[in-house]
C-alpha cells in the first residue's frame, strides 16, 4: 500500500508542477551544467531545462555555471524529458514592446528589406524585418530606391495589434528629418554669422545660385547677388559641381534649414575706401561691361563701375549707339569726372583719357599744310570736312573762294573728297581753306592795274549804298553812290579810277568823281602848257579853261 501511495503522490506532485509551467511561459533559472550543444538550466522543475548554445552564441554571448537567465518555455511533456527553453520569443516580446513604445519617439531601428511590394505592376512599398518582426515601409516614407537585402534605418510611426497580428508602419524619411533637426541644433551652436565654411558644390542654378553640402544634413546656399561685388552674376563662372568652395556665413534661413552664404563677402567692400583709390581727374584702366542707348558702363575693379555717356566716348563723334565704337570686354582708359560715394556712382570719360585727335593731327599738319578730306555736311555758312577718324575741320563761306559765293554747293558737294589748306587750330576742329589753294585774283588786279589806274568796267548790280562793277577776272569792285557822277544801270560801262586795292580783305573801291577830277587836272595842265608866257599879274579865267576843255572834246 505504501508503494502505491508514494506513486500516487509523485504523480500528483508532477501534475501540480506541470500546472505551474506552461508552454510560452517566461521562466527564470540558473545555469547548472553545459555540454557541446546545450546549457542546462535549473528552473525549479523535476528535471533541468535545456537552452541551445547556438541561440546564446547568436546573441554574441556565452553563459557560465551559476549565471541567471530569463527565457521562454517552448516545450514541456509529462514524460521525464528536459523542457526546452528559447531566448527568441522573449527577445521578440521585448522587441515588440520596444517597437510599440517607440511610436512618435526618436528611437531608430535597423531593418532589412525582405520584399518589394507591388500591385498591378506598380510599386507601393517595402516589407522590412526588424530582427524578425515584420513592418511596412511605404514608398513615400522611403528616401531611396531599395531592393531585397538592403539594410535601412527607420523610425516607427504607427503600431496596431490584433491578437497576435501586428501592423507596424516605419519611415526612413521621418528618421532623416529628425536626425537633421538634431544635427541642425548642434550646428547652430557651432556655426555663427561671419564664420568661413567650406562645402562641396552639389547644385548650380543659373537663375538662383549655388548650393553646397557643408556637413551631414547641412546645406548652404549662395544667391547670385552674393557671388561677386561686380555685375557678373553667372554662377557657372564661380564654381563647378563637385568642387569644394569656401564661403562666408551670413546667417541661417528663416526656417533654420540651411545656411545663407556669401562668396563676395570673403573680400572687402570695394566702396569702403573708394576715395582713396580713385580721384576726380585721375586716369585709370577699365573694362567695358555694359552698353546701353545713352552710354557705356566700365568696370574699374570688381564691384566698382563707372558710367560713360556716349558724348564722352570719342572726340567729335557721338554715335547713335555706343556699340558702334565699343564692345563688351574691351579694355579702355578713362578719366574720372565725378564720384559720389554715398550713391555709389562714378562718372567717367573715355575721350578725355585720349589725346585730342585734332591737336595730334595739327601737330603733323600745321598751318600751311595741304590735306585731303571728305565733305561730310554743310551747316549754314560752314562746310564740315572729315580729315581722319574723329578729326574734323571746317571751311567758312569766305574761305571757299576768292570771289563772292552765292551758293556753297556750287563750290563743294557733300561726299566729295577734296584738298584743303590748313589755316589753323580751332577749339575742337581744324580751320581749313579752299581758296588758299588758288592764286589770289585781287593780287592779280593789284599787279596788273594798281591804285590810281583808270579802267572801264561794266556795272553788274545796283546795291544799297552804291554800285558793283566787275573786272575781267571776276573780281568785283564797289563804287559808293556819292562817287558816281550820274545814275547808272546794270550793263552800262563806267570809266572809273581805282581808289583802293586790299587783297587780304578782298576789297576794291573805285570812283567816277576821282576819275573826272583827274581828267580836269589833266586838261588844265595841258591848257597851261600851251599858253605863251604872260606878264606879271596876268592870269586865266575859268571861262578860258572850260573853253579849252570843250574845245578838246570836239
Amino acid at each position: 500500500m505504501a508503494n502505491e501511495f508514494e506513486k500516487l503522490l509523485e504523480e500528483y506532485l508532477a501534475k501540480e508542477e506541470e500546472l505551474q509551467l506552461q508552454r510560452g511561459q517566461i521562466v527564470k533559472g540558473t545555469v547548472v551544467a553545459a555540454d557541446d550543444k546545450n546549457y542546462y538550466i535549473d528552473i525549479g522543475y523535476k528535471i533541468e531545462a535545456i537552452l541551445p548554445k547556438e541561440e546564446v552564441q547568436a546573441e554574441g554571448k556565452t553563459l557560465n555555471i551559476g549565471d541567471e537567465i530569463e527565457a521562454v518555455l517552448v516545450k514541456i511533456t509529462n514524460r521525464l524529458q528536459n523542457p526546452r527553453l528559447s531566448l527568441k520569443p522573449l527577445k521578440i516580446k521585448k522587441l515588440t514592446e520596444e517597437i510599440k513604445n517607440a511610436v512618435g519617439q526618436f528611437k531608430p531601428f535597423e531593418a532589412v528589406v525582405e520584399k518589394v511590394l507591388e500591385k498591378n505592376g506598380k510599386k507601393w512599398g517595402y516589407l522590412i524585418s526588424i530582427d524578425g518582426i515584420k513592418a511596412l515601409l511605404p514608398l513615400g516614407e522611403a528616401t531611396q530606391q531599395l531592393k531585397v537585402g538592403d539594410k535601412v534605418k527607420v523610425l516607427i510611426v504607427d503600431f496596431k495589434q490584433r491578437g497576435k497580428q501586428l501592423r507596424i508602419t516605419a519611415s526612413q524619411r521621418k528618421l532623416e528629418e529628425e536626425e537633421r533637426k538634431r544635427l541642425i541644433e548642434k550646428y547652430k551652436q557651432q556655426i555663427k554669422e561671419g564664420d568661413i565654411v567650406e562645402g562641396k558644390v552639389i547644385k548650380i542654378d543659373p537663375n538662383k545660385g549655388i548650393t553646397l553640402q557643408i556637413k551631414k544634413a547641412l546645406r548652404g546656399f549662395i544667391p547670385i547677388n552674393e557671388l561677386s561685388w561686380g555685375r557678373n552674376k553667372n554662377p557657372y563662372d564661380y564654381a563647378e559641381v563637385g568642387e569644394r568652395l569656401k564661403a562666408k556665413v551670413l546667417g541661417w534661413s528663416k526656417d533654420d534649414t540651411f545656411l545663407r552664404l556669401s562668396l563676395k563677402q570673403l573680400k572687402p567692400n570695394p566702396w569702403e575706401n573708394i576715395e582713396e583709390k580713385y580721384q576726380v581727374g585721375g586716369k585709370y584702366k577699365a573694362r567695358v561691361v555694359g552698353l546701353i542707348d545713352k552710354g557705356a558702363f566700365v568696370e574699374l575693379e570688381e564691384g566698382v563701375e563707372a558710367y560713360v555717356p556716349k558724348t564722352e566716348i570719342a572726340w567729335n563723334i557721338i554715335p547713335e549707339h555706343p556699340k558702334e565704337l565699343l564692345e563688351k570686354g574691351q579694355k579702355v582708359e578713362v578719366v574720372i569726372t565725378r564720384l559720389d560715394k554715398e550713391k555709389k556712382r562714378i562718372g567717367a570719360s573715355i575721350k578725355k583719357a585720349q589725346p585730342k585727335p585734332w591737336e595730334a593731327f595739327y601737330d603733323k599738319h600745321p598751318a600751311g599744310s595741304v590735306v585731303k578730306g571728305t565733305v561730310k555736311e554743310i551747316e549754314g555758312n560752314r562746310v564740315i570736312v572729315e580729315l581722319a577718324p574723329g578729326v574734323f575741320g571746317f571751311v567758312t563761306k569766305g574761305n571757299l573762294s576768292w570771289l563772292p559765293v552765292k551758293n556753297i554747293e556750287d563750290i563743294v558737294k557733300v561726299g566729295e573728297e577734296r584738298e584743303f589748306m590748313v589755316l589753323g587750330l580751332g577749339r575742337d576742329q581744324i580751320r581749313l581753306g579752299l581758296k588758299q589753294l588758288q592764286p589770289n585774283p585781287y593780287e592779280e588786279i593789284k599787279e596788273k592795274y594798281g591804285e590810281g589806274k583808270t579802267v572801264k568796267l561794266p556795272i553788274i548790280a545796283v546795291v544799297k549804298g552804291g554800285y558793283l562793277l566787275q573786272f575781267p577776272n571776276g573780281v568785283e569792285a564797289f563804287m559808293p553812290k556819292r562817287e558816281a557822277t550820274k545814275r547808272l544801270k546794270p550793263g552800262e560801262e563806267a570809266e572809273v579810277r581805282i581808289v583802293t586795292i586790299d587783297p587780304e580783305k578782298q576789297r576794291v573801291v573805285v570812283s567816277m568823281r576821282e576819275q573826272e577830277a583827274v581828267e580836269e587836272r589833266k586838261v588844265f595842265e595841258e591848257f597851261v602848257s600851251k599858253q605863251p608866257a604872260a606878264a606879271e599879274g596876268a592870269g586865266f579865267t575859268l571861262a578860258d579853261i572850260l573853253k579849252a576843255k570843250l574845245g578838246g572834246q570836239k
